[in-house]
């Protein structure tokens, strides 16, 4: 016997028992034996079955260390058309509007919700999420059912097509490198298609499809000013620095997790990786250590500190020479990789004086040198003039084994630079 039967059995002999008690008759055991055998066994037998939803599934991904359940109607399979044309992609977008599609699409955007994801994560989740749904199917119908869930979640969307291939494009104003993007009215779309599974499109001819579903839908973001809220993979690393005479050993935990997340993140603006934060366990792990370390030095002191940290803990190597390709990092990934160039480090230099310091600061870029400059209390040097304020250079790249701030880099003093600002 199973649970929901029993449950209903005991209601129903609870609601017979409930009318004697009300007609005041008292039948003895044997008739009410009788009773419930005779009237109740045939309904408790043939009809207490709950209606269910035969075409209910469900799938369990591992999502960056998180364990996602997802529950779909298969009703949503429904094939990609035979060949890529307006009519044909059209038809198969209205098709997929009459399946039960909302469910899954609620269950996405509450972990959307749940683990804090930005947009381009919520996309990743949504494609690792189709690849589990059509495991046997192509990939241009994974393209087109992603396209689809993307604009019901509210995504201005574009498609183009090649042959039988599918391009999948969002409506963004973040500045994204190396990704195939096209305009429309004075909107740039960017290529998720291309980003995701790596393809370059660079001089292809593709054709626009002129349907588009959600034409005043939200802006898509690649924004990490917030962290995603998953589980961490802690991992711990060593570094030594000197300032002075005094030798300084720290070991720093960091998101093994986050650096996974980075390793096929779409690149963005210089901007945008400096005012990404360290992880919850590197900020905890490093923080007090360099508090203690600072403690009772006086504001230039804090800033040559942090300066010789990051020019000396770390050892340097340009992109190109160690991954063969420009791949700027956030704050974590320079504590996991043995190597590391001026970006890098001038976004762990930045969130570093945010942190201890809290003073303002801007971003000076020269054609080939990324670097940050200070707003102190006090003259340290030779200041940078900025919107009424005195910024002074503590460059975080070098001189390795330097204290030196308050000056251009060696070799850049007459250089021509721009100046980024951070909101």
């Amino acid at each position: 016997m199973n649970f929901e039967k029993s449950s209903i059995f005991i209601k129903f002999a609870e609601f017979y028992f409930y009318i004697l008690a009300v007609m005041g008759l008292n039948f003895n055991k044997l008739y009410t034996t009788i009773f419930l055998i005779l009237f109740l066994f045939p309904i408790f037998t043939f009809g207490t079955d709950l209606p269910t939803n035969s075409n209910n599934r469900s799938i369990n991904l591992n999502f960056y260390n998180e364990s996602i359940e997802l529950i779909y109607d298969d009703r949503i399979i429904i094939e990609a058309p035979f060949e890529n044309s307006e009519s044909s992609i059209t038809v198969f977008y209205k098709e997929m509007e009459d399946t039960p599609y909302q469910n899954l699409l609620e269950n996405l955007e509450s972990y959307k919700k749940k683990l804090s994801l930005n947009d381009w994560l919520f996309y990743e989740l949504i494609r690792s999420t189709l690849n589990e749904i059509f495991i046997d199917k192509s990939d241009r119908q994974k393209e087109l059912a992603a396209w689809f869930l993307l604009s019901k979640a509210g995504y201005n969307t574009r498609l183009t097509y090649l042959g039988v291939f599918i391009f999948v494009y969002v409506h963004s104003e973040e500045n994204i490198f190396e990704t195939p993007m096209i305009e429309e009215k004075g909107k740039m779309f960017i290529n998720l298609s291309s980003i995701y599974n790596n393809i370059d499109t660079k001089g292809a001819l593709l054709n626009m499809l002129p349907f588009t579903p959600n034409p005043a839908g939200q802006i898509f973001s690649f924004d990490l000013s917030k962290l995603p809220k998953f589980k961490p993979l802690e991992k711990t690393r060593n570094f030594k620095f000197q300032w002075k005479d005094q030798v300084y050993n720290l070991q720093i935990k960091f998101d093994l997790n986050l650096i996974n997340m980075m390793e096929h993140y779409p690149i963005f603006e210089e901007v945008s990786y400096i005012q990404t934060p360290l992880s919850s366990i590197a900020a905890e792990s490093l923080l007090p250590q360099l508090n203690e370390i600072i403690k009772d030095k006086t504001e230039k002191e804090v800033l040559e500190i942090l300066a010789i940290f990051t020019r000396s803990a770390f050892q340097y190597k340009d992109d190109n020479d160690y991954f063969g390709k420009n791949k700027p990092m956030i704050g974590d990934e320079v504590f996991y990789y043995p190597y590391s160039d001026c970006e890098d480090r001038s976004a762990l230099f930045y969130y570093l004086v945010k942190e201890l310091l809290h003073l303002p600061m801007i971003v000076i870029a020269y054609n080939d040198h990324l670097t940050i400059a200070v707003a102190t209390s006090k003259s340290i040097g030779n200041p940078i003039y900025h919107r009424n304020k005195k910024y002074y250079i503590c460059d975080p790249t070098g001189p390795s084994n330097s204290e030196e701030i308050g000056t251009p880099p060696r070799g850049y003093r007459n250089k021509q630079f721009e100046v980024l600002e951070i909101n």
